[in-house]
């Protein structure tokens, strides 16, 4: 990845939560807005594998969303008409979430974000795939949708942004005291500054060089397994999206399609 974007927008939220979190919301119109300033750009495209996304403080995904749905559909378009077809919704959906990255300081917020993405995605495949429901899709190619929780968990996390884009942990700290809550947060949790290089697919890459599988993988592929009554709350953000019984159907190789990115 050669450029990260970041975009900053004018939002509204309620007194309290501006008070208490420093958050407000973005109306749709103006995330629309925002974005089509990108596209005056004559070298940007929305199909860029080399372009990452980053909403420090992300609220419950209004502009992470937006932007996820149009790299959707430009990376689609993209492999329909010069890769695989047959798996160009695929592609799509795993370059466009290895490509986004978002943090918000509360827990809440990151929940809703990510059960949104999962949401944009199932959609996505069902509609691109011409299927009725999830319970084909999940049950055919599970190793996929394994890696697609753990994309969204790995990338769509609890942070701070005024340390988080900092590496030098006493710099990150005198940063974070710029604002009561950022300091609360970081003497919580400590200093977790982001490296956009390390993608949930090059984490998994890693994995594979070694003849070995990640935990969170394998707990992912657990969660799906057990129907999602699994008792480990990691991929909380996803059950209440996800179908309850699963059919059977025939694996395909899906995992391959990410260590290809």
């Amino acid at each position: 990845m050669e450029c990260i974007i970041q975009p900053s927008f004018i939002h509204h939220r309620s007194k309290a939560r501006i008070k208490d979190l420093g958050e407000v919301f973005t109306p749709d119109d103006n995330v629309n807005a925002m974005l089509k300033l990108l596209e005056q750009d004559n070298n940007f495209s929305w199909s860029d594998e080399d372009i990452a996304f980053f909403e420090p403080c992300c609220g419950h995904g209004n502009i992470v969303v937006a932007i996820f749905f149009k790299r959707l559909e430009a990376f689609f378009c993209r492999a329909v008409t010069y890769q695989s077809p047959e798996y160009a919704a695929y592609y799509a959906i795993a370059n466009a979430i290895n490509t986004l990255w978002a943090i918000d300081i509360d827990r809440d917020n990151i929940a809703d974000c990510r059960t949104r993405l999962l949401k944009t995605s199932l959609q996505f495949l069902v509609e691109k795939l011409n299927i009725k429901d999830y319970a084909p899709l999940i049950n055919k190619d599970r190793e996929y949708i394994a890696h697609l929780l753990c994309t969204i968990k790995w990338q769509i996390h609890e942070n701070e942004m005024l340390s988080a884009m900092i590496n030098n942990k006493k710099s990150s700290r005198v940063n974070a005291q710029k604002t009561k809550i950022s300091n609360q947060w970081i003497v919580e949790n400590g200093h977790n500054p982001i490296n956009f290089k390390r993608t949930w697919a090059e984490y998994f890459r890693k994995y594979q060089y070694k003849n070995s599988t990640p935990i969170l993988f394998k707990q992912a592929l657990n969660f799906i397994n057990a129907e999602y009554s699994s008792k480990n709350d990691i991929f909380d953000f996803a059950r209440n999206e996800l179908i309850i019984k699963i059919n059977q159907g025939k694996e395909i190789n899906s995992g391959e399609l990410w260590s290809r990115i």
